[in-house]
């Protein structure tokens, strides 16, 4: 008896094995073997070092997500924090300055707390006065085990874990790459 494919049996295998796809691959590829290619190199950092607090402005140079909260707008500072600024003339937003997150990529905002991630954990904030932020919870995020993860589509070298955690990336030359991000 010959049995005909059921199309959701189809789509659910290929969704789980898209899904067993890492972040991190390992390069198999023989070619790159003895070769030089540009990539990033982890910079290593302790949890302890990264202190939450409110500083001072600085420039916007990678930004990420944008949140309007109130009379004021939040930019994220990728793997860096959030920049604060007086949004009460649209035209004109006056910067406050800035949060110093490490490791943040998303943020939230609801009656004056701000949600965010913050090396491995996700953040609760009081923001009701920027110049006197207070971390009212923490909840620690699982499999963040080696920090800030590498820009998408580039190869890079390998974290160790026994150097640290992995705070930022610089691009640089790698000699015999061995991990590429693939999400």
């Amino acid at each position: 008896m010959k049995r005909t494919p059921n199309p959701i049996r189809s789509l659910a295998l290929i969704l789980l094995i898209s899904t067993l796809q890492g972040c991190y691959l390992n390069n198999t590829d023989s070619s790159l073997r003895n070769s030089t290619v540009q990539g990033y190199r982890p910079i290593y950092g302790a949890l302890d070092g990264s202190e939450i607090k409110f500083v001072a402005s600085r420039t916007v140079k990678n930004p990420g997500k944008i949140y309007v909260y109130g009379q004021y707008l939040l930019i994220n500072e990728i793997n860096q924090g959030i920049h604060v600024y007086d949004n009460l003339d649209p035209e004109k937003p006056t910067s406050l300055g800035f949060i110093q997150l490490v490791g943040n990529s998303d943020m939230a905002v609801k009656n004056d707390i701000l949600y965010a991630d913050h090396m491995g954990n996700i953040v609760s904030l009081n923001i009701q006065d920027f110049e006197k932020i207070t971390q009212q919870a923490s909840l620690p995020l699982q499999n963040w085990n080696y920090g800030v993860p590498p820009p998408a589509g580039f190869y890079f070298e390998c974290a160790d874990s026994e150097k640290g955690v992995v705070v930022s990336w610089k691009k640089s030359e790698i000699k015999n790459p061995s991990c590429y991000a693939n999400y």
